[in-house]
């Protein structure tokens, strides 16, 4: 029983490091590169917020991807 709860602890521990990975990078990636664009072409902020937005979009729907995956395995 004890075992059994720690293994509960420790997937939820994994599940909520891939949760924050998968949003961090996206949203990093999606600033870093608008950054670099708009110095590229001069048209700053716009293309970094763009990219931020797109990064929190793809994060979201990493997560929705990665909790589809965890739900199905406990089934």
């Amino acid at each position: 029983m004890a075992k059994e709860g720690k293994g509960k602890g420790l997937q939820a521990l994994a599940l909520t490091s891939t949760i924050s990975m998968e949003i961090a990078a996206t949203v990093t990636l999606g600033f870093l590169g608008g950054r670099y664009l708009d110095r590229h072409f001069g048209t700053e902020p716009w293309i970094m917020v763009t990219g931020v937005l797109l990064g929190v979009a793809l994060g979201i729907l990493g997560i929705v991807q990665t909790l589809e995956r965890f739900f199905k395995d406990k089934e």
